[in-house]
This record gives structure tokens, sequence and C-alpha cells, in this order.
């Protein structure tokens, strides 16, 4: 809705320049001299335009009314219409444009701002100052359309004032127009700010509440496993049973809070990156060797592979490895058997030097169904089992925003009982200004 009435605007405005250069003569003067034709084809068909403008920006009213829909649909379809009524004056020999088809435009121009004057002046009392100025914007439009279908029929006769006076009604009509744009923009930066402080409430009350679960859910957790570790001998195997289970829906909860908590943090407006600058081949050894026990017990080759040594990249460190940490731990889990092979190549990202880490597995790959929500919140893999999913579907979101805050980007390619890879591509250096 939003598009729409900003390019109404924008075809009203562009409609109405061509329409006042050829009706000035100024357009004449400046630009296509004495070319009669082509000043009477601009003429028709910025008239097009401008019906145009007014169709969209009539649909795009903030209007209360059971008649809404209605108007909408005639609004739409004369929206569409007018481009082949654009093209026909375009195209068509202008010694075959008749009067008729002229004052067919007229007419409809009439009806069309007539209709967007009666919706502007009802929404205008329902509260909208955008659509208040528009009212005023229809109004002196409609003056100017009638004084000039009076004039081209004859039903008055045309005075030396003529010119002028449609002249004067087009400028203030543009004035108007131009008032609800400013209105419009300063309407459009208060929902801004407004659903920008929405989204900084919902995120301290997010980490508030999150933090307030986590000691609760920690010490569930570390009760019941010391409790089976201590007694594990002593319970029958359900109770066993049981207190896995609860083990293990506790550190589900537990890993939902730290995500829920890490997501709050990364949306807030306090979080700053750390920059420093990390040597590449050292730092993803590193990453590798802290997953390497996780890819041995299941039996994985877990390698890595350079282009190149000794890059330095200027990045956040922790937060980095976090990501990466991230992506190699669902490799390990989702991959049964083949290998893993982290590893990186310098490229050019954003017209300037960059880094490119990538992540190959062999594992079960991706449908194409879930590639297209993957890095929406919550979004997780329809299991193939009636094995209870794992994840709490915050991962990859997480990621996602993680590497975007550190002014990269992350994107992948899979196929699914084929694998997946990742790719995330930094600059080699931040602007931190």
């Amino acid at each position: 809705m939003r598009d729409k009435q900003f390019f109404g605007y924008t075809l009203f405005f562009g409609g109405w320049i061509a329409y006042f250069l050829a009706q000035s003569g100024m357009g004449r003067l400046w630009l296509w001299g004495s070319y009669g034709e082509f000043n009477n084809r601009a003429a028709y068909i910025s008239a097009a335009v401008v019906v145009a403008s007014f169709c969209l920006l009539g649909q795009s009213l903030s209007l209360t009314s059971r008649f809404k829909g209605s108007v909408e649909i005639v609004l739409r379809f004369l929206t569409y219409a007018m481009l082949p009524v654009g093209l026909y004056f375009l195209i068509i020999p202008f010694d075959l444009i008749s009067s008729e088809n002229v004052s067919l435009i007229i007419y409809l121009s009439v009806l069309v701002v007539f209709a967007v004057f009666i919706m502007a002046g009802v929404t205008a009392l329902q509260g909208s100052r955008v659509a208040m100025f528009l009212f005023f914007t229809s109004a002196m439009t409609l003056l100017s359309l009638s004084l000039f279908s009076l004039y081209k029929f004859n039903f008055i006769e045309r005075s030396a004032m003529a010119p002028i006076i449609s002249q004067t009604l087009i400028v203030i009509a543009a004035v108007m127009l131009l008032l609800s744009l400013v209105e419009f923009i300063r309407a459009m930066n208060e929902e801004f700010a407004q659903a920008r402080m929405e989204t900084k409430a919902k995120g301290d009350f997010l980490r508030n509440v999150s933090r307030e679960f986590l000691t609760p859910v920690h010490l569930i957790l570390a009760n019941s496993k010391r409790l089976l570790a201590a007694q594990s001998n002593k319970l029958d195997e359900p109770t066993r049973q049981h207190m896995s289970t609860v083990i293990r829906q506790s550190n589900h909860l537990h890993n939902l809070i730290n995500d829920l908590l890490e997501m709050a943090e990364l949306e807030s407006d306090s979080f700053e990156p750390e920059f420093e600058l990390v040597e590449m081949s050292h730092f993803l050894t590193e990453v590798k060797d802290m997953l390497l026990p996780s890819a041995m017990e299941k039996g994985l080759d877990l390698s890595t592979e350079y282009a190149s040594a000794n890059l330095l990249v200027q990045t956040d460190k922790p937060r980095l490895q976090h990501a990466l940490m991230n992506i190699l731990t669902n490799a390990i889990k989702f991959t049964e058997k083949g290998n893993i092979e982290l590893g990186y190549k310098a490229v050019y990202f954003q017209r300037r030097l960059g880094i490119e880490i990538f992540i190959r597995d062999t594992g079960r790959g991706m449908s194409e169904e879930f590639q297209q929500r993957m890095f929406q919140d919550f979004a997780r893999e329809q299991p193939g089992s009636e094995k209870e999913p794992e994840g709490t579907g915050l991962g990859m979101v997480i990621v996602k925003r993680m590497i975007e805050k550190l002014s990269g980007e992350i994107s992948f390619k899979s196929e699914k009982d084929a694998g997946s890879e990742f790719f995330i591509r930094l600059p080699l250096r931040v602007n931190l200004d």
C-alpha cells in the first residue's frame, strides 16, 4: 500500500510536469520546438498518466467504508487501462486521433478525480492529514479539468485569462500534493520510530523473561544430571527413561532460552561487534579442533582446506567462531557418513578484497521447500522419522544476523541426500566510520 502511494505521487508529478509544459507552451519553447503534433501527444499521454496516478492515490487511502473494496477494484482496473490508452496516443497516426477519443479521456479524468475527491474528503474527516491535502489537490485538479472541458467544447468563451487560471490551478494542485507527500513521509517516519520502539520493548521484555527462566531451567538440568549419575544403579528402567526425558527436554529448553537471549542481543541498538585482526588459517584450525571429537565419535572425517596462509581479516572473533560452530554442529548432526570440509579462499566481495569461508558436508541435505524458509524464525526440516526434532529452529537465523552484523553475507546450496555447502563472505577490512 505504501509503495502504491509513493508510486502514485511519482506519476502525478511526472504527468503534471509534462501536461504543464504542453499546455503552457514552455515545452515548445524549451524542448520540442514548434512541433505541434508532439505537443498534443505529450498532453494526451500526460493526462493518462495523471489519471493513473489518481487511481493509485485513491487505492492507497485508508478509507473506512463498506464501499471501499468495490471502488478499489474499479480504480485498479482504470490504472491498468491507462497503459493501452497512453500507447494509443503514442503510436496511432495523429490524424486518426478524433475529438471523441480525447473527450472520452477528459470525461474519464473528471470522473476519476471526482471519485478520489469524495474518497479523500471522507478519509480526511476520519482524521487523515495526508487525505486532507489530497482532497485539496483533487479539488484544484477538478476545477482545472472542468475549465478545460468548458473551453474545449465551447460551453463558455475562452478568455485571455483562461491559460493563466488553468496553470495556476495546476500549480496549486501540485503544491497541495507536495504537502501531502511531506505529511506522508512524516507519518511514515513516525510509524518507523514507533515500530522501532516496539521492537526494542519486545527485545527488552524477551531478555528479561528469558533470564528469569534460565536460572530454574539450569538448576533442573544440572540436578537431573547429577541425580541420574549418582543414583543410576538404584533406579529402575522406567524411572531412568523418565529422567533421561527430563534432561533432554530441559536441555532443549535451555538451548532455546540461550538462542532467544542471543536474538534479543543482536536486535538491540546497543549491540556493537568488537573487531580485531584475525589470522584465518590458525583461527579455523582452532574451530576444527574444538569439534573434531564430535566428528570422530560419529566416524566422520573433519578436514580443512586453505587457499592461502597468513590471511588477516578484521572481524569479531568470538561472534564469527560462534556462527561457524553452529553450522559445523549442524553438519556433524545431520551427516551419518562421509566427510566435512572447512576452508577459505580470497575473493572480491562488495567491490573490494574479501574472504569466503566454506563448509561442505556429505550429509542428508535439505529439501527445496525448507531451503526457502531456512532463515525464518523457528524453521526446521520436517523429520523423516518419529524421532523428536532437535534444535530450536533459531540457529541459522542467529548465524545470518550475526554475519550481517559483521558486514558480511551468508549463502548456501544443497541437494536432498547429497549434502550441503555454506558460504560466508566477509570483507578483509571493515569501515568503522
